[in-house]
């Protein structure tokens, strides 16, 4: 299960749109959002049907690489920050609970590191 993950997360979230599309029945939306919907439904089952394919083509091209630098865990949590904060100009400052100590976690990460020193 471990080494085919990827498969089994585009798999699951065609599988969750197939439920969204479910839901649209129940709603009794439009032929033409069935179609749609559907479509993108069988787009994501193929394309995880194409991840666990060249998953099992080649064992040897699955390698763990290491973050070679060793502030790079606190890009993700400092992007998601600053966006808040672009958002708190839309919909208010509440959103500065959040943003703060995301961008405070991030500048924590940057300064501490998140790997192992190289050698």
């Amino acid at each position: 299960m471990k080494r085919h993950l990827p498969a089994v997360l585009v798999a699951g979230w065609g599988a969750l749109n197939g439920l969204l599309l479910v839901v649209l029945a129940i709603y009794r939306e439009n032929s033409m959002t069935y179609w749609l919907w559907g479509g993108v439904v069988l787009v994501l089952e193929l394309s995880a049907l194409a991840v666990l394919v060249s998953s099992r083509a080649r064992a040897d091209q699955h390698v763990r690489y290491r973050v070679p630098d060793r502030g790079a865990g606190g890009v993700l949590p400092g992007a998601i920050g600053l966006l808040l904060v672009a958002l708190c100009l839309v919909y208010g400052r509440w959103l500065l609970v959040v943003a703060v100590p995301l961008l405070m976690l991030s500048v924590a990460l940057a300064v501490h590191g998140t790997t192992a020193r190289e050698k």
